[in-house]
């Protein structure tokens, strides 16, 4: 480790033990943002659902509007191939 660095930790020491301990005020901040943590990550979680669905619902319209198209093409290339065979439309 460089000298620098070394400074650099000894300063953090001594910092930390010429001011004493942490104020009162810090255990219950952290004890809140735990909770907090607790309340929001299960949110979160919850909110992404109705949004996966969405994407889940959105990809199978675009699967069920291409497949329709594509069995629209393929019932009118038959139509035109019986119409073409049939000997009632021939002239």
């Amino acid at each position: 480790m460089g000298d620098l660095a070394m400074a650099s930790i000894e300063r953090l020491r001594n910092g930390a033990l010429r001011n004493g301990p942490p104020s009162a005020l810090v255990a219950p901040i952290l004890g809140l943002a735990a909770v907090g943590a607790m309340v929001v990550v299960p949110l979160v979680a919850l909110a992404a659902i109705p949004v996966l669905l969405a994407v889940l619902m959105a990809a199978g319209g675009v699967l069920a509007f291409g497949l329709s198209v594509w069995a629209l093409i393929e019932g009118l290339a038959a139509f035109e191939r019986w119409l073409e065979n049939d000997p009632r439309f021939q002239r």
